[in-house]
């Protein structure tokens, strides 16, 4: 039986989470943690309730020992790290919902608490995992040489945007070189990547039609896959327990990690109006997770 803790109920994710690992085998939410901030005092002990979880812990480190694994759902990604380090230090398995962390320095001190602890570290989105996404990689063969790729996601710049960015990136892997911002029309803008290798992904971040979308030119064909998103979840948290059951993660930290460098470069290089590669992105820049999460929490109340 692998023991999953959760901490931090602040998104819809929690509540849609439980039921899908309540139907999977071996596997059971024994604990939760709420911080606070988005949800009102008392709504951990109801969520445990309503979900028929034994344990309301009253900090993070007290779950720490109570379970196998542990996932972080905080809206404020900025609170992703510390929460997240009592499991890291203790060698639980751990996985970050998305965005995984909002800045470089969170992003390195994540890789190097790895290298030191050696503790799996997972997360991000459940869009890498998409069932069509998926599919198109096993059509690799079919493709030819691919010469240009277009992509599509709604929503705001990096908390919706980082499902745009890590649904290519779940397709064509690590690898990119540089972002640059070719336009905006209303609220989308669209955005190029470029790959080492020296192919490009268009991809528009707020994008007027709502459904994610991937279109892939190869030399034997144009394969296109609008993404239905129905059990996207799932297979997010089958990948993080297969890994906690094996030992090894799904893919590598850093590899994992670089879809938070690409959208920390277009971010710059909307605002700057140049290229901007992912080896030249300073320290400083950042997503704020705790305004992020102030307007989350004010917009639900």
């Amino acid at each position: 039986m692998i023991r999953l803790g959760m901490v931090d109920l602040c998104t819809s994710h929690p509540g849609a989470w439980v039921p899908l690992i309540k139907q999977m085998d071996d596997v059971e939410v024994v604990a939760v943690h709420d911080s606070g901030g988005v949800r009102p005092a008392g709504y951990a002990q109801e969520f445990a309730a309503e979900h028929e979880i034994g344990m309301v812990t009253d900090s993070i480190e007290q779950m720490v020992g109570e379970v196998d694994a542990a996932i972080i759902h905080s809206a404020n990604w900025d609170l992703h790290l510390p929460h997240a380090l009592p499991f890291i230090e203790a060698g639980t398995p751990v996985l970050l919902d998305k965005p995984m962390v909002g800045n470089l320095s969170d992003l390195h001190e994540l890789l190097r608490l790895q290298a030191k602890h050696g503790t799996l570290i997972t997360g991000g989105s459940s869009v890498r995992y998409a069932a069509e996404v998926q599919e198109l990689n096993s059509l690799r063969e079919e493709m030819g040489e691919i010469g240009v790729c277009w992509c599509q996601g709604r929503g705001d710049f990096f908390n919706y945007g980082i499902h745009t960015v890590e649904m290519f990136q779940g397709f064509f892997g690590a690898g990119v070189l540089s972002v640059e911002h070719v336009g905006s029309r209303g609220a989308m803008d669209v955005f190029r990547a470029d790959y080492e290798d020296g192919v490009p992904v268009f991809y528009a971040l707020g994008a007027i039609s709502s459904p994610w979308h991937i279109n892939v030119s190869g030399s034997k064909g144009v394969f296109a896959r609008t993404l239905t998103t129905g059990d996207n979840y799932r297979r997010l948290i089958e990948a993080f327990v297969t890994a906690v059951r094996a030992g090894e993660p799904p893919l590598s930290l850093i590899d994992n990690l670089e879809a938070i460098k690409v959208a920390l470069a277009a971010k710059v290089s909307r605002r700057e109006g140049t290229i901007c590669y992912l080896q030249d992105l300073d320290n400083s820049e950042a997503f704020d997770g705790y305004a992020f999460a102030e307007e989350y929490a004010r917009l639900r109340q």
